[in-house]
């Protein structure tokens, strides 16, 4: 597919993303920045009228589905804008993804075409793509009438699928106006606020950030590194005076802990909080919410991938802190209704526990290419998502979060199905059979082997299909599974289980740099570690947890150390050889290759991805 349009010169229109939200502002005001690159309201409508002009001329329209495979940059935000003002469905794709997982989700969604930058076009070698780092800009196109309306899809996010494969849920135009809407109104957004966006461009909470603040006339500020390093977005936050991060409870409370010690000064600047994705601890933000210099608020935001992100909201600040003993769902979002329903659907009564659904302008289309599962979960003509979640409304309105009907998981915010990590695992010559808990944020695999494996191998096994966030941490060996009394796998008794032991002897650590460094880990994982050979991914830790490291480190030492010094260095042992003095070891290419992998996947706590 070329990628040189031809385009008639005009008057540049206003941006009209959505149906029923206003037009971006038309302005020489900074729309957009990205590490040193930023783009004007007017400069960022031109590239969107050129692009989106030469996607019509071939073939995008209502219905159709254009991938975008692309990181946080302000190419992402003006393919995504390219997509819908084409009247397209946009399909985000994770670039550092199992080039199986990515074969299956291009193949799934139909895709018409793939905007993309140069070096990723080999990932996609049957769908045309477009290489936005070759896309000129010739001219200005005219005026372009909408071409699709509020019944058509938006975009379609994909995530995991109990069968093994993961599963794209679409979303309509509609539902994800009357987001915007809320979203903006809610959160009073405006010209003066700036808008920071850490979390990943394949995250469901991650799509209104890229819509609200232009739509509003405010200003996003995207985080374009691959790693989520504290110091950088604090120093963001602190550099373009942000007000609004929206993001995991994960991925916010090293930016609290790392800006206590200055008096959250930081973070001084903050209005809103907005999190979601995982239950939110208030102990963890407490003091900072209490703190004279915040100014904050923080929102509680519940819901599905398919029901458009969030279908209630709850908001917390200083004096309500402790109105509930929990964190409550709160109330739905204006036109959603939730219902909380029995097993024949019938709705119960306030304070009775049961299945939370959903109904309202935010159920979206269903599963792309998969009438089975839509059927399964989208009842009633369509009218009704069953979520899966266990909650109850309590007589003053507020809903509360009860837990999970089946194996479904969130784990540090991402939405997982054990059924297909154990069915990749199952694939194993050497797999007998594997059963995966979650437990304090951590994956845990157990395996009974029908011959001798080792953990490494079923790793290298799992990350041919699967993205790093869903490779378990801790691997169990074990001759049989405990059973309940009907003959089922005892699951509980799986994660009331302790850690895994080593199977090979640990080797003490050698010198100070490697006995601090393992404290740090032990601390910060909240587990005893003592292997200094030991890799930090598979003792359960993430980027997130290795951000936190970074900081304790600077600390310890008074050396400020790149964050992507760690992910080459996994091991305390080689990680303390580059702190050596006049020393800088280069990591072995296993360790290195190891780190890219669970950098490129896991970093997505800027996420960050429900």
């Amino acid at each position: 597919m070329s990628a040189t349009p031809a385009l008639p010169g005009h008057d540049t229109p206003a941006l009209a993303p959505l149906p029923g939200i206003p037009p971006c502002p038309l302005s020489d005001e900074i729309a957009l920045v990205s590490g040193a690159s930023s783009l004007t309201y007017r400069e960022l409508a031109i590239r969107v009228h050129a692009l989106s002009s030469f996607l019509r001329t071939h073939g995008v329209g209502p219905g159709v589905h254009v991938g975008v495979a692309l990181n946080r940059s302000i190419e992402l935000i003006a393919a995504i804008l390219s997509v819908v003002e084409a009247g397209g469905a946009y399909v985000p794709l994770d670039p550092s993804y199992p080039q199986a997982r990515l074969d299956h989700m291009v193949a799934t969604s139909g895709l018409k075409c793939i905007l993309t930058l140069r070096a990723h076009t080999g990932l996609f070698p049957n769908t045309d793509c477009v290489a936005l780092d070759e896309f000129e800009v010739n001219s200005v196109s005219g005026d372009m009438p909408p071409a699709a309306n509020g019944n058509d899809p938006l975009y379609a996010i994909f995530t995991s699928g109990s069968t093994g494969q993961p599963k794209a849920a679409s979303v309509f135009r509609r539902g994800f106006s009357n987001l915007v809407a809320w979203y903006a109104k809610e959160l009073s957004l405006g010209p003066d606020d700036r808008s920071l966006v850490i979390s990943s461009p394949s995250f469901d909470l991650t799509q209104k950030n890229f819509f609200a603040p232009l739509v509003t006339g405010g200003r996003m500020i995207l985080d374009d590194c691959q790693t989520y390093d504290i110091s950088r977005i604090s120093k963001l936050i602190r550099d373009h005076g942000v007000t609004l991060v929206n993001c995991t409870p994960s991925a916010f409370y090293p930016l609290v802990d790392a800006a206590a010690a200055d008096g959250y000064a930081a973070l001084a600047t903050l209005r809103w909080a907005v999190l979601g994705g995982e239950p939110i601890s208030i102990p963890r933000l407490r003091d900072w919410l209490e703190h004279p210099s915040c100014r904050a608020e923080i929102v509680n935001t519940y819901g599905p991938t398919e029901c458009t992100d969030i279908c209630a909201f709850h908001r917390m600040h200083r004096g309500n802190l402790d109105a509930f003993s929990f964190v409550p769902l709160g109330r739905e979002v204006p036109n959603v209704t939730v219902t909380i329903r029995d097993e024949d659907l019938s709705i119960l009564p306030d304070g009775e526990l049961g299945e939370l659904c959903i109904s309202g302008a935010g159920v979206g289309g269903g599963y792309l290419n998969d009438p089975v599962r839509t059927a399964e979960r989208f009842v009633q003509d369509h009218t009704l998502y069953k979520t899966g979640d266990l909650a109850k409304r309590l007589p003053c309105g507020t809903l509360e979060f009860r837990g999970r009907a089946d194996h479904q998981v969130k784990v540090n915010g991402f939405r997982i199905e054990l059924g297909e990590i154990e069915i990749v695992l199952n694939r194993h010559a050497a797999v007998k059979e594997a059963v995966v808990i979650a437990r304090d944020q951590r994956l845990i695999a157990h395996v009974q082997n029908e011959s001798p494996v080792e953990a490494a191998a079923l790793r290298e096994h799992l990350a041919t299909a699967l993205p790093a966030y869903m490779i378990p941490g801790e691997f169990h060996f074990v001759s049989v599974f405990p059973l309940t009394p009907n003959g089922k796998v005892d699951r509980l008794a799986l994660v009331n289980n302790g850690h895994a032991v080593a199977s090979t002897p640990i080797a003490p650590a050698s010198d100070p740099h490697e006995a601090r460094i393992l404290s740090i880990w032990s601390e910060v994982l909240e587990c005893p570690v003592s292997d200094p050979t030991a890799n930090f991914f598979d003792l359960g830790g993430t980027s997130i947890l290795l951000a936190v490291v970074h900081v304790k480190l600077r600390e310890a030492t008074g050396r400020d150390i790149p964050i992507t010094e760690l992910f080459a260095r996994p091991s305390a042992r080689t990680l303390a050889g580059y702190l050596q003095p006049q020393a800088a070891p280069t990591a072995n290419s296993t360790a290195q290759d190891r780190a890219r992998m669970q950098q490129a996947g896991m970093a997505r706590f800027r996420r960050s991805t429900r």
